[in-house]
C-alpha cells in the first residue's frame, strides 16, 4: 500500500541543545520529535525507579485504602471484579499478591466475554449480593458503569473502581473512583495502565515500593498498548528486567509452552506471543482460566493452564481466520468508497473481534468496525487510524447504541439489529465531515533526513537508549536520498534478502522482508529514495539499514 512520507527537519534548537549538552544533535532532535522536554532528556534516556511518583497523588486513594482496610478488619466479603484481558487479568494478580495474606475474605469476579461483555453489569451485581458481597474492586472496568454502581449502592454494596479509561462528563462516582484520567486528578502522568493503577495502590497498602510487582505491569502496558512516555518508561523498562529474571510460576509455564527464551524476552514477545495465549481463554472460553495460572501455586499446576491456553489460542486463530474471510468477502462486495468500514453478520464470535477489526484496519486503511450479533443484539469493535478518534466518532452516533465506550484508536460498542444500518449510514456521515482524506493512506512519520555520512555505531549505540520502543515512542526512523545499488540484493533467509547501498561515499547492508515489493522497485530502478532503522550487529560491531520504504529517486 502506498504510503505519505512525512519527514522532519533537523531544528536549529537541536543543534543549540546537541553543543549544550554535548549530544549527538540527531539524538536530541529524536527525543524532540517524541516531545521530551530538555529538563527530562536524562530520564527518558536512562529511566530510574527512584523517580516514580507517590501513589498517595491519586485521586481517591486515601479512601479507598481506608475501605479495603476496613473491609479487610471486619471480614467483609470482597469480590476482586476484573476485565478478561492482560489488564485486567494482571491488575487481579497485583492485588492478589497483597490481599492473599492479609486473612481476608474475597473472591474474583471476571465477567464472560460472550454472555455478559465488557465491564461490571447489574446481573453480576445482583449475583455479587446474593452471594454476601460487601465491597466490590472494579479492575480496569468501572469508570462510567453508572447505573450498575448506583444498583451497587441500593443493595449496600460499596464500590472501588480502580481503572484508566477515559471518564465521561457526567460522571457519577462509586465510593471511591482511583482513576489517573479524572479531570480533578493531581497526579503528574494519567496514562498508567490499569495494572499499573492496581500496583499504585497496593504500594498505598503495603506503604512499600512493591517492586516485585514491576514484571506483570511491564505485561500489562505492552499489552494494553499505553503510551510508553513518562513514568510508564521508567515501570516498563525495569519490569522487563524482573521478567528475565522471573520466579513466577506462571511466567515460566508460558515461555515454556510458547517456545520463548525467558532472558531474552522483549517487548516483541510480550505483545505477540504471551499477550495473546493470555487473552485466548478469555476470547474463546473463560478468562478465569488464565486467571488461575498466574495464582497457581506450582510450576505442574501452571503448565496445565498453560497448556490450555495454548490450545486456546490455537482455537482463537482458526475462528478468527473464518471471521476474517468472511468480513473481508462483504467488504470486497461492499468497496471501500465509505470513509469507514463497517461489517456485521449474525453469529461472528466476539472474542475475535477486535483482531478482525486490527487486520481489515491493516489491509484497507479506514477506520473499521465489526460487529457480531446473537439474534437481535450485537457487540462490535472499532479501531481506527492515525490521530483520529473513534470514541468521539461513536459518541456522536449514540442514538442508535445501547453502550459505547473505549479508547482513541480502540473502542466497543452494543447495538439492536433494527438500528445498525441507521448507525452506519450515521456514522459515515459523521466521520467524512471530521476526517481528512489524507489520514486515510498509511503516514511514516519520519524523524529525519541523514546522509549515510552521519550514520556510525557510535549514533546506533545512543539511539539504543531510547528504547523500549512502543505506542507514544516509534522506533527511530530515517531517510536517505540518492543512493544506488552496489550489490544486488539476494536472499539470506527464507523471509529475509539483503542488498548493498552506496550514496558514492559510503556503503551500508540493508534488509528488507520477501512479502515488502521492495525487490521489484530495486530491480527497476537506478537511484532511490529509502526509510529505514538502524540495527547494531553486536558480533561484528557492524550496522546495517532494515528498510520499511522505498521509492524511485
Amino acid at each position: 500500500m502506498r504510503k505519505r512520507w512525512a519527514v522532519k527537519e533537523l531544528t536549529d534548537e537541536a543543534s543549540i541543545l546537541g553543543k549544550e549538552l554535548n549530544f549527538n544533535p540527531i539524538v536530541v532532535q529524536l527525543l524532540l520529535n517524541r516531545e521530551v522536554a530538555k529538563g527530562d532528556f536524562i530520564s527518558f534516556m536512562n529511566p530510574q525507579v527512584s523517580s516514580l511518583h507517590s501513589p498517595l497523588l491519586l485521586p481517591d486513594i486515601k479512601v479507598a485504602v481506608e475501605r479495603i482496610k476496613k473491609a479487610l478488619k471486619k471480614k467483609e466479603k470482597i469480590f476482586l471484579f476484573g476485565d478478561y484481558d492482560v489488564d485486567g487479568i494482571t491488575s487481579l494478580t497485583i492485588f492478589h499478591e497483597y490481599i492473599k495474606n492479609t486473612g481476608g475474605i474475597f473472591s474474583f469476579y471476571i465477567p464472560h466475554r460472550t454472555k455478559e461483555g465488557f465491564g461490571l453489569n447489574k446481573n453480576a451485581v445482583r449475583t455479587i449480593k446474593k452471594e454476601g458481597g460487601n465491597v466490590i474492586i472494579a479492575f480496569d472496568c468501572g469508570t462510567n458503569s453508572f447505573d450498575e454502581i448506583e444498583l451497587a449502592r441500593s443493595l449496600g454494596i460499596d464500590v472501588i473502581v480502580i481503572d484508566h479509561h477515559q471518564p465521561q462528563d457526567n460522571f457519577k462516582g462509586p465510593l471511591a473512583f482511583v482513576n489517573p484520567k479524572r479531570k480533578d486528578c493531581r497526579y503528574p502522568f494519567p496514562y498508567l495502565s490499569s495494572a499499573a493503577v492496581a500496583f499504585k495502590v497496593v504500594q498505598a497498602l503495603k506503604e512499600d515500593d512493591c517492586f516485585d510487582l514491576l514484571d506483570l505491569v511491564a505485561l500489562s502496558i505492552v499489552c494494553d498498548v499505553v503510551s510508553l512516555r513518562g513514568e510508564n518508561r521508567i515501570l516498563l523498562k525495569e519490569g522487563l528486567k524482573r521478567l528475565k529474571n522471573s520466579d513466577r510460576f506462571s511466567i515460566n509455564a508460558l515461555c515454556k509452552t510458547s517456545g520463548v527464551k525467558k532472558h531474552n524476552l522483549d517487548i516483541f514477545h510480550l505483545g505477540y506471543i504471551l499477550g495473546p495465549r493470555i487473552n485466548a481463554s478469555g476470547r474463546v472460553n473463560t478468562a478465569k482460566e488464565a486467571l488461575d495460572m498466574f495464582l497457581a501455586k506450582d510450576a505442574q499446576s501452571a503448565e496445565t493452564c498453560a497448556r490450555r491456553l495454548e490450545g486456546y489460542n490455537r482455537l482463537r486463530r482458526e475462528i478468527e481466520s473464518g471471521v476474517l474471510k468472511e468480513a473481508d468477502d462483504l467488504l470486497s462486495r461492499e468497496g471501500t468508497q465509505n470513509p469507514v468500514s463497517v461489517v456485521y453478520k449474525q453469529g461472528w464470535h466476539h472474542g475475535v473481534l477486535g483482531i478482525v477489526a486490527s487486520r481489515l484496519l491493516d489491509k484497507y486503511y479506514r477506520p473499521t468496525l465489526v460487529i457480531g450479533f446473537d439474534q437481535d443484539k450485537g457487540r462490535g469493535s472499532a479501531r481506527s487510524v492515525g490521530n483520529f478518534n473513534i470514541v468521539d466518532a461513536l459518541n456522536q452516533c449514540g442514538e442508535y447504541l445501547c453502550a459505547c465506550g473505549g479508547h482513541k484508536k480502540a473502542a466497543g460498542i452494543e447495538i439492536l439489529y433494527k438500528n445498525v444500518e441507521g448507525f452506519k449510514k450515521k456514522l459515515n456521515e459523521v466521520i467524512a465531515k471530521t476526517i481528512d482524506s489524507k489520514d486515510l493512506i498509511p503516514c511514516l512519520d519520519i524523524d529525519l533526513e541523514i546522509g549515510f555520512e552521519a550514520i556510525s555505531v557510535d549514533l546506533a549505540e545512543a539511539i539504543e537508549n531510547l528504547k523500549p520502543y512502543g505506542e507514544g515512542n516509534p522506533v527511530p526512523l530515517f531517510t536517505t536520498k540518492k543512493v544506488f545499488i552496489r550489490q544486488s540484493p539476494k536472499k539470506v533467509s527464507s523471509r529475509l534478502y539483503s542488498v548493498w547501498l552506496s550514496n558514492g561515499g559510503f556503503t551500508y547492508e540493508a534488509v528488507f522482508g520477501v512479502r515488502g515489493g521492495f525487490g521489484e522497485i530495486l530491480n527497476y530502478g537506478k537511484e532511490f529514495e529509502i526509510v529505514y532503522c538502524l540495527e547494531k550487529n553486536y558480533y561484528q560491531n557492524s550496522l546495517k539499514l532494515v528498510l520499511k520504504d522505498i521509492r524511485l529517486a
